[in-house]
């Protein structure tokens, strides 16, 4: 996750599918506020900072883009159609189910670990932004249709009238705001996203809770990982 958007880019860049030179600079731009936001918070993102780094002229950006406004909102709508996807069951075997989901799930901790500076703007943009906000609640209203169907399907007893409209949501919303807890606010402190050994650990729990919320039971205690450094663990003293 992010790096199917930044080859996208640097495909764009090199012409790979015939752009002309004003669609490569275009990418240039988008390429340079995708890695700006990556180091940086997005207050900090300037025009001067982008061409900068994409190395064209400052008058060169309003030849593309309005305002860092409308380049932000390009971005972030083509990251999230181009490389966010949910990690969704297929199959008929829970034991399945659960591998599946927790390989998908590792993918993406570890991409939320190492661009979390670029989550962090993302979710900034879509609480203050009503378009950027449409963008992610038009991408998460699938992931809650397809996590219902799902669940809905594998359903042993039958369920509250509003299940289905429900389920879906919740649990997509459940691993947003785990992942955004853990590496944006840093509830396990600043130590924990930094090192990627952390990346199974999490993905399994997310998975765990995922079949649970889905399916209704556990999967096989005999896939779980032993020794967890989540096991047993206190949260960092409170900052006085």
């Amino acid at each position: 996750m992010g790096d199917r958007y930044v080859a996208a880019l640097n495909a764009q860049i090199k012409g790979a599918g015939g752009e002309g030179k004003s669609a490569r600079t275009r990418a240039k731009l988008k390429r340079a506020a995708f890695d700006c936001l990556t180091e940086s918070d997005l207050a900090s993102l300037t025009i001067g900072s982008v061409t900068g780094k994409a190395k064209v002229a400052a008058g060169t950006f309003y030849l593309h883009f309005d305002s860092i406004r409308d380049l932000v909102l390009e971005v972030f709508s083509e990251f999230a159609a181009v490389d966010i996807a949910p990690a969704i069951p297929e199959g008929d075997e829970f034991v399945d189910l659960f591998s599946q989901m927790k390989a998908t799930f590792i993918e993406i901790v570890g991409a939320f670990r190492r661009r979390r500076m670029f989550f962090r703007s993302l979710f900034q943009m879509k609480r203050q932004d009503a378009e950027a906000n449409a963008v992610w609640l038009r991408l998460t209203a699938q992931w809650a249709e397809i996590l219902s169907a799902i669940a809905r399907d594998h359903a042993k007893q039958p369920v509250p009238s509003a299940f289905d409209r429900f389920i879906g949501h919740a649990t997509s919303a459940f691993a947003d705001e785990i992942m955004t807890r853990i590496y944006v606010d840093e509830i396990f402190g600043a130590a924990f996203p930094d090192d990627p050994r952390n990346d199974e650990h999490v993905a399994e729990l997310l998975a765990f809770t995922r079949h649970r919320m889905l399916f209704g039971s556990d999967p096989d205690p005999k896939l779980l990982t032993a020794n967890s450094p989540l096991n047993g663990f206190s949260y960092p003293a409170k900052r006085s």
